[in-house]
């Protein structure tokens, strides 16, 4: 344990090193942003901000309508290029037409890297592939700083110059809120804010078995200062479209059970998407629809991508069946409670295979 504290210690201290040497910051995450990542993205631009450097977020993704809220003036970029695939057309059609920018600032071409950035801090991104074409803008020497609390992947994890992994953290957020702790610096309102909504989601509402009383207590000094649950939970709980409601209300139709009705599986198909008016990543809740029914120990959303033939696989499990186990079959990944995969194949093809890889798991056990 001893050991361990000390390790910590000199990553933190080693983060810390890093960042006070540097002055231009690219701050990035994983594709398809979620609450997690976003808020530890702009807790950190906001800590920078106030250091006196010159941060700048870039993600391969549009930021999620719900998390619109928490970017305000912040420019966050989302990286275009004339080799990425069409945008799904209920996303176009939300977000005004391709390129366009869920942020607020400008789309950035990622044909030419962006030689001024001396520092690049990932968040909440096991491998470097997972920042989609984001990795296209750094390499060798400029110096990454890698934070993540997911497992370790055996292709491409452990990318960054300096690596904190910590699996025991409940979120990202809660990883940045030590590291500004450690560092002394301030935790103001907007950190907060930040980082509040990165644990709140992450822990699906302090609920997810890594929720321990370390990240309440963290939670609480957040609201201290200055963080407001009633307006986050507004904002994120009480701000659903009637399109969100009728494609929710479509996918729960599709509902099949197997293994002895402890696996629900529910599908979307881009024609539903795009007739609710609805893009993709205003869907991220949407796997919690099958995990919730009473008896399924893993719940599953197939979704059609814009790949002819590709599906986008959520796992969401209870019971501590490991689906992160499941996911790295498909050569995906994320934690035992909450995983996703893609692959190939119609949706029913791809349902068949996923479930028979979790029937195997419900065998094994936990």
């Amino acid at each position: 344990m001893i050991k361990c504290f000390d390790k910590m210690k000199n990553t933190l201290k080693s983060i810390k090193r890093l960042i006070d040497r540097s002055s231009k910051t690219l701050l990035t995450s994983h594709i398809r942003l979620d609450g997690d990542a976003l808020g530890s993205e702009l807790a950190l631009y906001y800590a920078l901000k106030d250091l006196g450097k010159d941060p700048a977020i870039i993600n391969d993704s549009p930021i999620p309508r719900v998390y619109k809220f928490l970017v305000r003036e912040v420019p966050v970029r989302e990286v275009k290029t004339a080799e990425a695939s069409p945008p799904e057309p209920a996303l176009e059609s939300a977000s005004g037409g391709e390129g366009a920018d869920a942020g607020g600032g400008a789309v950035l071409s990622s044909s030419g890297k962006d030689k001024g950035f001396d520092l690049v801090i990932s968040v909440d991104t096991p491998v470097k592939d997972r920042l989609g074409k984001v990795a296209r803008l750094f390499s060798d020497p400029t110096p990454v700083i890698n934070i993540d609390h997911h497992p370790p992947q055996a292709d491409g994890g452990n990318f960054g110059t300096v690596n904190w992994v910590d699996t025991g953290k409940c979120s990202t957020g809660e990883m940045v809120y030590d590291l500004l702790r450690s560092a002394g610096w301030k935790i103001t309102p907007r950190i907060a804010e930040a980082l509040y909504v990165a644990i709140v989601t992450d822990t699906n509402r302090f609920t997810n078995p890594n929720t321990t009383s370390k990240t309440l207590r963290a939670a609480a000094h957040l609201i201290d200062c200055g963080a407001d649950p009633t307006e986050i939970g507004n904002h994120l709980y009480k701000a659903n479209t009637y399109g969100q409601l009728q494609l929710a209300a479509r996918a729960t139709e599709t509902m099949k059970f197997f293994g002895g009705k402890r696996i629900a599986t529910i599908w979307l198909t881009r024609e539903m998407m795009k007739e609710a008016r609805t893009p993709s990543i205003d869907t991220q809740d949407f796997p919690d629809i099958p995990a919730s029914v009473e008896g399924v120990s893993v719940g599953v959303l197939l979704r059609e991508l814009g790949e002819p033939n590709k599906v986008k696989v959520s796992l969401r499990s209870r019971d501590g069946v490991d689906v992160n186990r499941v996911a790295q079959k498909f050569g995906g990944g994320g934690h035992k409670g909450a995983a996703g995969c893609e692959l190939q194949g119609t949706i029913e093809e791809v349902q068949g295979v996923v479930v028979k890889e979790i029937e195997k798991a419900l065998e094994e056990g936990p």
